[in-house]
């Protein structure tokens, strides 16, 4: 009976080996976990089990805080959530003002920065950006989109707003010296983005511009009642890869978010995370590292 009872355990503990391999390979498969790319990340990250994120959390919907006014939260926590998951180790977000996020790398108190950071080719000097959105300037029209705006120079004829001193600003501006004379952009500057949103909605300008991802989630929660507005699609400006900041001597630490975000994308929750926040817009189809440089004429019009 014994030497039964003692088979019967050694058969459940094969059974029950076979069974957590099994999960462990289809866990891998659905890009849960890759011990590859766990393995590439730098020793001391894989001891602590953390990776420190340097964030100031004041731009939704990429980052701010929730309701508890402690816990940061947004679009950029949850995509360093969905990496930590395919890595097995936790992002941990640290508030920080925004010019110490670089400087905070370099000294090693973040080991990355994610706070809606722009691609530029002198920051890559300082650190490598992993590029893996993008933001820009998109026109923003009342539902239904009645003027049949779908760029920048059909709004000629038109009366346009945006921010005063802000980059729509300058792009409203560039293109008003492109419209024919008899066909004249009129501009109207409003000191708050939410001024030229109410300009818009009572028909004092056709449509207005900003920041396509701040907009979108804007519009994702603006008032059910009166004049809706949405965003004009394929329309966008000024544009400009967003990227996670990594140290120079990082580079193990790099080419696993590289590949992490590679297999978000692969395995749908990259598209997934975007939907949620209203950010379709702004996927991109390959991460990149420093490639910044491919938007150097980001004024460019249509």
């Amino acid at each position: 009976m014994m030497l039964k009872l003692k088979t019967a355990r050694r058969a459940l503990g094969a059974v029950l080996s076979i069974s957590l391999c099994s999960v462990a390979i289809a866990a891998h498969a659905d890009g849960v976990f890759s011990q590859k790319l766990h393995d590439m990340l730098p020793k001391r990250i894989q001891d602590a089990g953390v990776v420190k994120v340097g964030v100031e959390p004041l731009t939704p919907p990429y980052e701010m805080y929730g309701d508890d006014k402690t816990t940061i939260v947004g679009m950029e926590p949850d995509l360093a959530n969905e990496m930590g998951k395919i890595l097995g180790v936790k992002f941990v977000q640290v508030p920080s003002q925004f010019a110490a996020i670089i400087p905070g790398i370099k000294a090693g108190r973040f080991d990355i920065g994610m706070s809606s950071m722009g691609d530029f080719t002198a920051r890559e000097k300082i650190v490598d950006v992993v590029d893996y959105t993008l933001e820009g300037t998109s026109i923003i029209v009342p539902k239904g989109n009645p003027h049949d705006i779908h760029k920048i120079s059909d709004l000629c004829g038109l009366r346009a707003g945006a921010v005063q001193g802000s980059i729509p600003l300058e792009l409203l501006n560039k293109q008003a010296g492109l419209c024919p004379k008899d066909k004249p952009l009129t501009i109207l500057q409003f000191p708050a983005g939410d001024q030229v949103k109410a300009a818009l909605k009572s028909d004092r300008v056709d449509a207005s511009m900003d920041t396509t991802g701040v907009t979108a989630y804007a519009l994702q929660h603006q008032p059910a009642a009166g004049t809706q507005l949405e965003l004009v699609p394929g329309a966008k400006y000024a544009a400009g890869y967003q990227g996670i900041m990594v140290g120079k001597d990082d580079t193990g630490l790099r080419d696993a978010i590289v590949g992490a975000l590679e297999e978000m994308i692969a395995n749908g929750s990259y598209k997934a995370l975007f939907d949620r926040y209203g950010l379709s817009e702004n996927m991109i189809d390959k991460i990149t590292v420093n490639d910044g440089a491919r938007f150097a004429d980001y004024m460019k019009l249509d």
